[in-house]
């Protein structure tokens, strides 16, 4: 199964009998549409009135006047993977399937209400340039004649345009845009190694930026305000191989909804043996690579192009010497030995659950969150952004992000005792689970089919692993 074409708008090609658009079918069949139906309907919502023009699936959840964000993966506009020519389809989250939510969303409010798409790509995104490509305007142009409101959210800080190989443009600031500073109080799971005060590091992003939201015991996250106004997020993540977390789904998508892509640590400086993980092994080499590569930021960010590619040669220049004396191929944080990425993801989950409008943590959790993934073509081997296609042709949905999560990693083929997410008691218990047996034993939905997390065994669809995880990540 492929995605359907944008000639019709991503419309179903079959009328439902809660269909709210009357004439508007597509001529074409729609497979996507009837896959998220499907997984909707598996769900068990408004099992009453499911076939009737009555059914209203997601009103389970979704009520007249409230705020709803939908949260696709909008990443880039180009595959860094230059052999691959296939539309960003192993990228993005397509358009056909948040077509499909959008109906069901909107059945649901009534025309009331806030319906917002939105996510933070990458700081190099040209978001317009990706929705022409991918088909993402086609799917505006048909909410706008059928009188949607709705809000189309860049919920980044800032942009940048690139200068020149790895250097990039002063930030070019997203006008009207705000950020809401969230301060974990001890929540994070970043506090465990507060003792050895480390230095957390985001490529492309100064040290001193990112130092100013987590050292000591302080770690802040600056979201964007618009997750927080919402009562209900549905997350449409692209799960791909990721080379800093092994694997991205619904729980790594939330990364999307930050203000300030600095507040997020990526990476912590330095070699393993001395509590780092950017690389394995000790090696000078790969310290002036570190320094080199900061300087390079600094310089980019204060416009000085010409001094940031120096530096930036000099970063290509140490890391081989240090690869070649050390044997070890790894750097910025790009490897299994990675135990940062995973810790901010579970702490951006958490935010969600817990923080309300204000950016303050709650015992009560304030809103509701969904996942359903796109994975009718998702993406293998060097992602996040330069993936092969793997075709899948699943939709899969649940109402935990670490159980989507879980059953991701069955799909992809992956061991499941790599990830510390579905086995660290903290990780488990902030996402709603007592201990992995619990989390182990439940099911999700995918293509209308219920299964229970350890009961996947498909080997067709297991992915290649990034390069960085190949060997080491497999069953």
């Amino acid at each position: 199964m492929g995605y359907p074409s944008s000639e019709f708008s991503y419309s179903p090609s079959v009328a439902y009998p809660e269909y709210p658009w009357g004439g508007e079918i597509s001529k074409e069949e729609n497979g996507v549409y009837a896959l998220v139906r499907e997984c909707i309907h598996s769900m068990g919502y408004d099992a009453d009135h499911y076939g009737t023009s009555a059914w209203n699936p997601l009103g389970d959840f979704i009520k007249e006047g409230d705020t709803v964000l939908i949260k696709p993966n909008w990443v880039d506009h180009s595959n860094k993977n230059k052999k691959v020519h296939d539309n960003l389809a192993c990228l993005v989250t397509n358009p056909s399937v948040i077509r499909a939510i959008v109906d069901y969303v909107c059945i649901a409010l009534k025309g009331t209400g806030r319906l917002i798409i939105a996510d933070a790509p990458m700081q190099i995104c040209d978001l317009q340039k990706m929705f022409t490509i991918v088909g993402y305007d086609k799917l505006f142009s048909f909410l706008d004649r059928q009188g949607v409101k709705y809000e189309i959210a860049d919920l980044r800080k800032y942009r940048v345009e690139e200068v020149a190989d790895k250097v990039f443009s002063k930030p070019i600031l997203n006008e009207g845009s705000r950020g809401v500073v969230v301060d974990m109080q001890g929540f994070s799971l970043h506090s465990e190694k507060d003792a050895k005060n480390p230095k957390y590091k985001v490529t492309d992003y100064e040290l001193s930026n990112t130092e100013s939201y987590h050292s000591g015991t302080k770690h802040c996250y600056e979201i964007n305000r618009l997750p927080l106004e919402a009562d209900v997020i549905i997350n449409v993540p692209k799960p791909k191989t990721h080379r800093l977390a092994g694997m991205t789904a619904a729980c790594k998508n939330f990364v999307g909804i930050t203000f300030e892509k600095a507040s997020l640590p990526h990476r912590i400086v330095g070699n393993k043996s001395e509590g780092g993980d950017a690389y394995l092994k000790k090696s000078k080499f790969k310290e002036l690579m570190e320094y080199c590569d900061e300087r390079k930021t600094k310089n980019s960010v204060a416009g000085n192009y010409r001094t940031a590619r120096f530096y930036w040669f000099f970063t290509k220049v140490f890391y081989v010497l240090g690869a070649i004396a050390t044997g070890d191929k790894f750097r910025i944080g790009s490897w299994y030995g990675n135990d940062t990425i995973w810790r901010t993801s579970i702490d951006l989950n958490y935010i969600l659950l817990h923080a309300d409008k204000e950016g303050v943590l709650k015992d009560k959790k304030q809103r509701t969150i969904v996942s359903l993934g796109d994975m009718i073509i998702a993406g293998q081997g060097e992602g996040p952004v330069g993936p092969d296609p793997k075709p899948l042709g699943l939709i899969m949905m649940a109402d935990n992000n670490l159980l989507f999560d879980r059953v991701m990693c069955e799909i992809m083929g992956f061991n499941h005792k790599i990830f510390p997410s579905f086995h660290h008691q903290i990780s488990l218990e902030r996402m709603g689970y007592q201990s992995f047996e619990e989390l182990n034993s439940e099911s999700v939905f995918y293509n209308g089919w219920k299964k229970v997390c350890d009961f996947i065994e498909k080997p067709e669809w297991h992915y290649n692993a990034h390069s960085c995880w190949k060997g080491y990540i497999e069953k």
